[in-house]
C-alpha cells in the first residue's frame, strides 16, 4: 500500500495474512456475469453489505458496523487498523501525563467544503459528543474536562481521571466541520462532509450510498472512481448476487457457502473477525458461581475445539482463553484454552461442595450473534454431561439486552463481545468493573489492575501489564472464551486490493478493477 510513512508498519502474523490473501484475489482472473467487465473499465465497484447505515452523523450511532461506512468519509485522529494506536489525521500524539494529551494535527488537511481539518474542528467534534448525552460512543470519551487550543494544528486534551488509552479512545471520535454542521442542522445524517479518502454522491438510508474518491485526500487517493455499497441482507443473495456478476464483492460470507462460492469460480478470503464468541458469569449475587472452581469447571467442561470446528467450521479462530486477538493491546501470547477435561470439571464441582452438581439459569440472546442458538444449546448440552443442570433462557435479542443492562440476569450468559475496532484489552474488560451496570464480577484486584493501567501512557508497557490482567482474568474464569466469529469475504478474481480488518472494516486504498 502507499500511505503515508506514519500510516502503516509491518507488524507480522496478521498483515502478513491480509497480504496473502489479497495476493490469491490477484491471482485469478476474468469474472462473473453481468456487468463486470464494464465495471472493470470505469473503475467502479459494487459491494453487497449486510446492511446499509441509515445514518451517516457519527453523534447518532446505533451499531459499531455503522463505523465501516463512516471511516470512507471522516477521518479520525488516530487509526488502530495495526492494532495499537497510530496517528491519521493526527500527524503525532504525546503524553504530558496519563491525564494530559497533546495531538498535532497535519497541515493543510481540509473538508471536501474547503473548511480547514484544524484543531478547533476537532475541538468542536469532540465538544458536540460530550454535549449529547445521547451518544452513544460518548462514555468512551466521558473524562475529557477540559481542551485547549495551543495554535491551529496543536490542541491539548485535560482528563477528568488517568486515561492511558487516549489515543485509541479517539479512534471513534469522527471529525465533523464546525461551520458546515452549525449551518445546516441534521444535514449530515444524509449528506455527510468529511476531510476522508471518499465522497458521499447519493444516498438511500438503509439501502444504498454511492461514493467517489476525495481528489483533495491528504494520504493514497483511492483509484476506483464508484464505489457502490448496496444492502443485501440475505447471505444466500448476496452470494448469488456475486456468482451473476451483479455485485464484485459479497461481504460477510457464511461458511455454508464456501464451496459455492468457490466452485463459481469466486475467491474467499478469510479474516477471522474481532468479534468473539464467550460466556460471562454473575459473581455479584449468591450462586454457586461465587466459587472460582465452579466457573473453572464450566470451562473444563466445554470442548471448545469441537465448538470452533463445527459452528465455524473451521474458519474461526480459538481465542486462548481470553477476549482480545492477537493484534489487541493487552494479548497474552502465553495462555492457552483451559483444556476439554470432563473428569477434571467433576472433580472441580465436588471440590466446591456440588458432588451431585448444580442447577444454573443460562440467558442468551436469539439472532443477535452468529449462531447463538446453536452454540447455546451445545454449551448447555456439555454442563449437563458433568452434572450442571442448565435452565436455558432464550430470548428476543432486545428482551435480552434489557435485562444486561438491568443487571438482572444469569447466572450465566452468552455475550459476542468485540475487542475490534479499539484492539485494546482494557477496552473489553471495562465492563467487568465492580462499579458497571451489567454487574458481571465483584473483584477489587480486577478494578485495581484495570486502574493501574490508565496510568500507564506507553503502548508496548500498557500491553505488557495489560496481558497480566488478562492471566488473571482466566486464572479467576470471570468468563469462558471460545473462538473469533468467521470472517468470510467473496471477490470476484477481477478486484484486486481490497483489504477487510478483523474489525469488519473495509480497506480501499489499493483497489481497483483490472480486465
Amino acid at each position: 500500500m502507499h500511505f503515508p510513512p506514519v500510516r502503516r508498519r509491518n507488524n507480522g502474523p496478521r498483515l502478513l495474512v491480509l497480504t496473502t490473501a489479497v495476493a490469491l484475489i490477484a491471482a485469478g482472473c476474468g469474472g462473473g456475469g453481468g456487468d463486470a467487465g464494464g465495471r472493470s473499465a470505469d473503475q467502479s465497484l459494487i459491494i453487497g453489505m449486510d446492511h446499509v447505515t441509515p445514518n451517516y452523523d457519527p453523534i447518532s450511532a446505533t451499531t459499531t458496523s455503522d463505523y465501516t461506512y463512516w471511516r470512507f468519509v471522516y477521518d479520525t485522529l488516530v487509526s488502530t487498523d495495526n492494532g495499537a494506536p497510530e496517528p491519521w489525521a493526527a500527524e503525532s500524539f504525546e503524553a504530558i501525563d496519563a491525564k494530559h494529551w497533546r495531538f498535532k494535527l497535519r497541515e493543510g488537511v481540509t473538508f471536501t467544503n474547503g473548511e480547514p481539518l484544524d484543531a478547533e474542528a476537532v475541538r468542536y467534534t469532540f465538544q458536540r459528543a460530550l454535549d449529547d448525552k445521547k451518544t452513544p460512543w460518548r462514555v468512551r470519551i466521558e473524562a475529557l474536562q477540559k481542551m485547549e487550543i495551543i495554535d491551529p494544528l496543536t490542541i491539548d486534551f485535560y482528563l477528568s481521571t488517568p486515561v492511558g488509552n487516549w489515543p485509541t479512545r479517539t479512534s471513534v471520535v469522527w471529525l465533523v466541520p464546525p461551520k458546515y454542521t452549525q449551518e445546516n442542522p441534521g444535514a449530515l445524517v444524509t449528506k455527510p462532509i468529511g476531510s476522508g479518502p471518499f465522497k458521499l454522491d447519493s444516498f438511500s438510508p438503509g439501502e444504498k450510498a454511492v461514493l467517489s474518491p476525495n481528489a483533495d485526500f491528504w494520504g493514497t487517493v483511492p483509484q476506483l472512481k464508484r464505489v457502490e455499497l448496496r444492502s443485501v441482507p440475505e447471505e444466500s443473495t448476496r452470494v448469488s448476487a456475486l456468482l451473476a456478476g451483479d455485485i464484485d464483492v459479497a461481504y460477510r460470507v457464511l461458511p455454508d457457502f464456501a464451496d459455492q462460492v468457490e466452485a463459481g469460480g469466486k475467491k474467499l478470503v478469510s479474516v477471522p473477525s474481532g468479534q468473539s464468541s464467550s460466556i460471562f458469569f454473575q459473581t455479584t449475587t449468591n450462586t454457586p458461581l461465587k466459587d472460582v472452581r465452579v466457573r473453572q469447571a464450566i470451562d473444563y467442561a466445554i470442548d471448545k475445539k469441537a465448538l470452533l470446528d463445527s459452528i465455524t467450521q473451521g474458519y474461526g479462530k480459538d481465542l486462548s482463553g481470553q477476549l482480545v486477538g492477537k493484534d489487541s493491546v493487552g494479548y497474552n501470547a502465553d495462555l492457552k484454552s483451559r483444556p476439554y477435561d470432563p473428569d477434571k470439571a467433576k472433580e472441580l464441582l465436588k471440590e466446591a461442595g456440588y458432588p451431585n452438581g448444580v442447577e444454573v439459569a443460562f440467558d442468551y440472546p436469539l439472532g443477535r450473534y452468529y449462531r447463538d442458538k446453536e452454540i447455546c444449546q451445545a454449551i448447555s448440552g456439555y454442563l449437563d454431561a458433568v452434572g450442571i443442570k442448565v435452565k436455558q433462557n432464550p430470548m428476543e435479542s432486545g428482551a435480552w439486552l434489557d435485562r444486561l443492562y438491568a443487571g438482572s440476569w444469569g447466572p450465566i450468559n452468552y455475550w459476542s463481545i468485540q475487542d475490534a475496532p479499539a484492539y485494546d484489552l482494557s477496552w473489553t474488560l471495562e465492563i467487568f468493573r465492580s462499579d458497571n451496570i451489567r454487574k458481571i464480577d465483584a473483584d477489587k484486584k480486577l478494578d485495581q489492575m484495570l486502574d493501574q493501567s490508565f496510568t500507564i501512557t506507553d503502548t508496548k508497557e500498557r500491553g505488557d501489564y495489560l496481558a497480566e490482567l488478562s492471566a488473571y482474568a482466566q486464572e479467576q474464569a470471570f468468563f469462558v472464551a471460545f473462538h473469533s466469529d468467521p470472517g468470510l469475504y467473496a471477490v470476484d478474481p477481477s478486484v484486486q486490493g481490497v483489504e477487510f480488518l478483523p474489525s469488519t472494516y473495509i480497506n480501499l486504498f489499493d483497489a481497483k478493477r483490472t480486465g
